[in-house]
């Protein structure tokens, strides 16, 4: 069985969390085509379904053995995502009004509204998604592989989705590098606390840490990420999703999961 260190811990976070900035990056200096971020979008969809349901979900199971624990976190985490994306989608609804008031232009306010709720998807996913990864080298003593491929694979475009929403919408650059900047800290420090704390956590507390994640990313999938990929990308957006699912699927039964 591999040793690992809580160092090991917060490189594999940054690894698994450093493609949020990159897709951000991306997003400013090269200007895709709207379908192909669709597409992109679309995958990473696909990778999340196949994460949170082989690798979070029966995560979140076998450390405690109770599905109560799973069902309440589970549930918390789709809730908490419903009610930070109205909260969203009401103060864009609210800046919109007021700029009818005033003459501006008001093109986009959705765009933004759809990156905000990426975002703040990502970091409701990835807090408890990484500290998953960091439990894992803790409990199984080898990587995750499934579940590190599927952060990696979906934050890109997470980062790339939302960053371009909110660049159409007039959002200041340095803002949103900072934004994804402080997501990639979180997730990667996220990672390390799964490591230290939680695996010396009760085991239900545990499972609905990681449940949670993935009540969050079922929830963000369903109301931002496919809706957005769909209206922009419309009916091949199904078979994006499809082949992100099957690579996230083999890759977790290459790694043996």
């Amino acid at each position: 069985m591999v040793s690992y260190s809580i160092i090991d811990s917060l490189y594999f976070g940054f690894v698994a969390s450093i493609p949020l900035l990159i897709g951000s990056v991306v997003a400013m200096f090269v200007n895709f085509p709207r379908q192909i971020i669709a597409s992109i979008m679309a995958f990473g969809s696909g990778v999340l379904i196949a994460a949170l349901s082989f690798s979070l979900m029966e995560e979140a199971f076998e450390q405690s053995q109770s599905l109560i624990a799973v069902i309440l976190g589970f549930l918390f985490g789709g809730i908490s995502y419903t009610l930070a994306n109205f909260l969203l989608n009401k103060r864009s609804k609210g800046e919109l009004k007021k700029r009818k008031k005033s003459h501006s232009k008001v093109g986009g306010g959705g765009k933004e509204a759809t990156g905000l709720a990426l975002l703040v998807g990502s970091v409701m996913d990835n807090i408890p998604e990484n500290m998953a990864l960091g439990i894992s080298l803790v409990t199984g003593g080898v990587v995750n592989i499934v579940l590190i491929a599927a952060i990696f694979i979906s934050n890109f475009p997470e980062g790339l989705a939302s960053s371009s929403g909110m660049l159409h919408n007039g959002k200041n650059r340095k803002h949103i590098l900072g934004l994804w900047s402080i997501a990639v800290v979180v997730g990667t420090v996220s990672t390390a606390i799964g490591f230290e704390i939680l695996s010396k956590a009760d085991p239900s507390i545990v499972s609905i840490a990681i449940s949670f994640a993935a009540g969050a990313i079922l929830v963000m999938l369903a109301e931002s990420m496919m809706p957005e990929a769909y209206e922009e990308g419309g009916m091949k957006i199904g078979i994006a999703t499809m082949i992100g699912f099957g690579m996230a699927f083999i890759l977790g039964k290459m790694g043996g999961g």
